[in-house]
């Protein structure tokens, strides 16, 4: 009898209560606001991503991330300021990452799209295409600024 071969599941955060995230369950938890700051990832953020481009087109998921991540912000009581919260660019380039991929190499739910593109995992990703002293700019967190290093896939 052949052995199954299980992929790791991607944890969600804090999974001290056990609780995992379906597909849609992460869905209503974001747009319900009732993912915890301990949930709210940066492989939160990318799944949340996932499953906005594979929604919408990517205007339209970026328009609505964004709110999405300024609701949940406030529910988790964090003050907009030029140093914490919302940051513009970055959500955008991260959306571009993740649609690219998941143009490159579709996946049925956004754990296995994250198995398949490890490289999104790496938070530093985005410095192929921004340079830091971009990133630290209130303009970068507050608008969307062109990268200065490579162009974002389109």
């Amino acid at each position: 009898m052949q052995a199954d071969i299980m992929q790791p599941r991607i944890m969600l955060g804090d999974e001290r209560d056990g609780r995992m995230h379906t597909d849609e369950g992460l869905w209503t938890a974001f747009h319900d606001e009732t993912l915890t700051h301990a949930e709210w990832t940066h492989v939160a953020h990318l799944r949340v991503a996932w499953l906005h481009v594979v929604r919408y087109p990517l205007d339209e998921a970026h328009l609505r991330m964004r709110a999405g991540i300024l609701r949940l912000n406030a529910r988790h009581g964090l003050i907009e300021s030029p140093e914490r919260g919302y940051f513009e660019t970055l959500t955008y380039a991260w959306l571009a990452l993740v649609a690219a991929a998941h143009r490159a190499a579709p996946a049925p739910t956004s754990e296995a799209f994250l198995t398949l593109h490890p490289e999104l995992l790496d938070r530093e990703l985005v410095l192929r295409h921004y340079s830091r002293e971009i990133l630290r700019t209130v303009r970068a967190r507050a608008i969307l600024v062109a990268p200065d290093l490579e162009p974002l896939p389109t």
